[in-house]
């Protein structure tokens, strides 16, 4: 260590005497952290006094006063605090500092650390406890059955809460059963029980009917529970019916039509029920109940509903009811361009040419999937609206600190705390230096963080920072070895991950291409890339775009090179669309109507917004702008 800064000393620039190089101060800085996690603080100390002005020199601080709460005192924590709220650590030490107040009860500097409701679940708790042991039991309350009335189970350090404000006469039994009928529509049997258990007898009686109801919704034909709204269990008759239609949809109708007749439902009640029965009608294709839903789904005003009803249309070609409930939307939806593209289609069916060409120019002037699409059918050249972003990074020469820490984050390849730092920096910004900080990240090779900018500012049309060309040798040449075009890579992973190479989905997809364990334990396989033996590779960018491009081009030669099929499949799994897709022997639908009636929202989306992007990054890239092929133009799906 002596010897490094004697080095720099001797290089450093001769008017700024024993300054450190940046080189000298990062390798200082990474000593400092392997010190730390040895536990040796005072050699840590030692070095963290040596590179006081670099960037990162705050998270070796923080490191330290966290590993130390018992002895460094409340001053320098507070201090730490106030002085880096910037920063996302200040966040972090204050919540460790408040659960190590906690522990060791001082409730009082608890309060004076942060004197309202944290927004942590346990420290809720912590809070209100400390509120309670220092006599403002009263002034919390509030806060404390806002917190109550909650369809999940709170954490432990709540028991002895709401036990206080129990006795203390606040938490009354009408807090106890409006939880109790948050949980029984959530389904949550675990916090009933317990709820049950907090109720006087009359209470309890009925919540214990109401349980066993709960799990056996079929018991709803000879109940008492509701034999008129005078009962206080009636609130429970619509939730108890909407999960009876999931069960037996037959019998939910049945009870429905009965209970009506009996007791007539308010309007918010039939509201609530028509909703789930028309839904469930459409997404299980209960034909038999489709002269009611067409009678009822027009005064129920739901956008979606509706939307649903015309994709069932549309994946049948019943262009009679495709025109109708295109009529039935609100006019804000009607504009929108893949509905306004409907109802071009539907005039072009009708021979109505002129009419619907009129419509296709319109909905060709958007930069989406149905814009483009228009684009083709007519003939014409794809619209991009592009907004080419003024460079003007003098404006946020200000923030040179907050950059510099960004930059040594990725240096040190600490990616998601630069990531919560960008975070932190953009939501404190104008639109304008939002801009500005994505024009600078894309200039800096951080294709990631350009496009959060992008998204913060809303700058849709800035399509240099929201479609950054990112590390070109990596992923045009993944194309190149299984002859992908490299726009459709650059699409595929900009819808995936938006170039985080350390993306992870909830379902544990991980890397630039999202790929699953499975996936990319197969793929491996199959392509023969035999240094990929454990999940954590997903993070390497090479390896995740090697596995990506080959399960890709897997895909693509599956579906004989139906880039819409092999699109779908790759985000919603080759089984599902093979269910989607029509059987051998059968008539099938245009290209169109099938991505427009893909079942699952997420996949319909994810299609259209490959198949878009891929345009874009045409334009980007400056290939021949081809929207569909021709071969998928013309297939029947």
């Amino acid at each position: 260590m002596k010897k490094i800064i004697l080095s720099c000393f001797f290089l450093s620039i001769a008017n700024i005497a024993n300054a450190l190089t940046l080189d000298a101060q990062r390798t200082i800085f990474s000593d400092t952290i392997a010190l730390q996690e040895q536990k040796q603080w005072q050699k840590a100390n030692v070095n963290i006094e040596q590179i006081k002005d670099y960037p990162l020199t705050y998270l070796a601080e923080y490191n330290y006063l966290k590993a130390n709460l018992s002895s460094v005192g409340d001053q320098k924590v507070l201090d730490f605090i106030d002085t880096h709220k910037t920063k996302v650590v200040s966040d972090n030490l204050q919540r460790s500092y408040l659960f190590y107040l906690a522990s060791q009860k001082n409730w009082t500097q608890f309060l004076t650390a942060y004197p309202t409701m944290p927004n942590n679940s346990v420290l809720k708790c912590h809070y209100l406890q400390a509120s309670i042991a220092t006599g403002k039991s009263d002034k919390a309350w509030p806060d404390a059955q806002k917190y109550w009335l909650s369809s999940t189970s709170l954490p432990n350090a709540c028991d002895d809460v709401y036990v206080f404000y129990q006795k203390d006469k606040k938490l009354t039994q009408d807090d106890i059963w409006q939880r109790f009928q948050l949980a029984y529509e959530k389904n949550k049997q675990g916090l009933m029980r317990f709820l049950i258990a907090r109720m006087d007898k009359a209470n309890s009686s009925t919540a214990s009917l109401l349980y066993e109801l709960q799990k056996d919704p079929k018991q709803i034909t000879d109940t008492v529970l509701f034999s008129s709204r005078n009962v206080k269990s009636f609130s429970f008759l619509v939730p108890t019916l909407q999960r009876l239609s999931k069960i037996d949809f037959d019998l939910a109708m049945k009870m429905y039509a009965e209970f009506d007749k009996k007791t007539p439902f308010n309007a918010d009640e039939n509201k609530r029920l028509k909703t789930q029965f028309a839904t469930l009608i459409v997404q299980r294709n209960k034909r038999q109940y489709f002269t009611w839903l067409d009678k009822e789904l027009g005064p129920l005003g739901n956008v979606s509903l509706i939307e649903q009803r015309i994709r069932y249309a549309i994946k049948r070609n019943d262009w009679k009811n495709i025109d109708f409930w295109l009529t039935q939307l609100p006019t804000e939806a009607q504009n929108s361009s893949e509905w306004k593209y409907w109802q071009a289609k539907v005039l072009e069916n009708a021979g109505k040419n002129d009419a619907a060409k009129k419509l296709y120019q319109e909905v060709a002037k958007n930069r989406n999937f149905h814009g483009f699409i228009a684009s083709q059918k007519l003939g014409i050249e794809v619209s991009l609206n592009e907004e080419i972003i003024k460079d003007e990074q003098s404006t946020i020469s200000g923030l040179d600190d907050e950059l510099a820490v960004i930059r040594e984050l990725l240096f040190h390849e600490s990616y998601k705390d630069a990531k919560y730092q960008w975070y932190r920096l953009l939501n404190s910004q104008s639109v304008e230096k939002q801009l500005q900080l994505g024009l600078y990240a894309y200039n800096h090779d951080w294709p990631y963080l350009a496009v959060l900018a992008s998204i913060s500012s809303k700058s849709w049309n800035a399509l240099a920072i929201r479609f950054p060309n990112a590390k070109k040798e990596l992923f045009v040449g993944a194309a190149e070895k299984y002859d992908l075009e490299e726009t459709y890579v650059y699409a595929i992973t900009r819808r995936e991950s938006s170039f985080d190479e350390h993306a992870k989905s909830p379902v544990g997809a991980s890397g630039y291409m999202q790929l699953m364990p499975k996936t990319a334990a197969a793929t491996a396989k199959k392509i023969g890339l035999t240094e990929y033996n454990n999940v954590e590779q997903l993070d390497q960018g090479e390896i995740n775009v090697q596995l990506g491009t080959g399960y890709f081009n897997e895909l693509l030669t599956r579906y004989d090179g139906n880039r819409v099929l092999a699109t779908a499949a790759y985000n919603a799994g080759p089984h599902r669309v093979d269910r989607w897709s029509k059987k051998s022997g059968q008539k099938g639908i245009p290209v169109d109507s099938w991505i427009d009636t893909i079942p699952f929202y997420e996949t319909r989306a994810y299609v259209q917004n490959v198949l878009a992007y891929n345009v874009i990054y045409q334009h980007v890239l400056g290939k021949p702008m081809v929207f569909l092929k021709d071969k998928e133009l013309t297939a029947s799906y």
